[in-house]
């Protein structure tokens, strides 16, 4: 029903066993989908010991957003491995802020740490689909991943939050650039889940904590949670929808005064 056997995907963004993106990898390959990963080469260890845990793993290559110049590499050295082939489906799964951006307030974090965060959590949707493009069958379906912070303040995540606002902002307009060619781009907000880029949040265990106790299922979401939807905006079944941000939290994004203070 998926219709994704045989289809190829692009996955950036697996830093280790915990991330979302290494579960949108399982859950894409259970559904038949080919795999080509981009790595940062600081995570390069952690990242090679899991290709033989996941056989739908064709090719690993290194990749580095902040700049054209490595973004472009990966995709030359995809091409050269693989002359020919293309992908259908584009996963960006990308986030970094420097330490600086949650260690001082947020009046006072010097430019060159914010244009970090904004160049490698939101500006490189815009640098991947670049270089993507000549890459990309007809009809190609790009997910990226954000948090609710875009658009509501969460303590401690900082420049974060505008990082994530930009990419949901880069979502849309690249959704209508790219829609006349049928090409689709999507985001999905996850709830809190621990990961290694959430470790560094301060208070992260307080967050997950109260969503669990005020998101109307009770719970938090899992990986598997985010890997389900975001292989449901690869297939056809979610043909008819684009620059969309889809909420996967347990439904804690509708609530606004939390149950907790009534004492339920």
């Amino acid at each position: 029903m998926l219709g994704l056997q045989g289809k190829v995907a692009f996955v950036f963004g697996v830093a280790s066993e915990d991330s979302i993106a290494w579960a949108i990898c399982k859950s894409l390959a259970e559904a038949g989908v080919t795999l080509y990963l981009g790595y940062q080469k600081r995570f390069m260890s952690r990242v090679f010991q899991l290709k033989d845990k996941l056989p739908a793993i064709a090719g690993f290559y290194p990749l580095d957003v902040a700049s054209d110049a490595d973004t472009k590499e990966f995709f030359d050295s995809f091409s050269k491995e693989n002359p020919g082939v293309k992908a259908d489906i584009l996963i960006h799964a990308i986030g970094f802020a420097p330490r600086e951006c949650f260690d001082r307030p947020i009046l006072f974090v010097d430019d060159d740490k914010i244009n970090t965060a904004f160049t490698i959590s939101a500006n490189s949707l815009q640098r991947c689909l670049k270089f993507a493009l000549p890459y990309l069958n007809p009809g190609s379906s790009t997910i990226t991943l954000t948090y609710a912070a875009s658009t509501r303040y969460v303590p401690s995540y900082g420049i974060m939050s505008m990082a994530k606002a930009a990419l949901e902002c880069w979502t849309r307009e690249l959704a209508c650039h790219l829609g006349p060619e049928g090409h689709r781009v999507n985001s999905i907000s996850s709830g809190p889940i621990r990961t290694i880029a959430a470790s560094g949040i301060p208070g992260f265990d307080n967050i997950l904590d109260h969503v669990a106790e005020n998101a109307p299922l009770r719970r938090n979401v899992t990986q598997s949670d985010v890997a389900g939807c975001t292989t449901w905006l690869a297939s056809q079944l979610s043909a008819g929808v684009t620059g969309q941000c889809i909420h996967v939290d347990a439904g804690y994004s509708i609530t606004m005064v939390p149950s907790s203070i009534m004492g339920e």
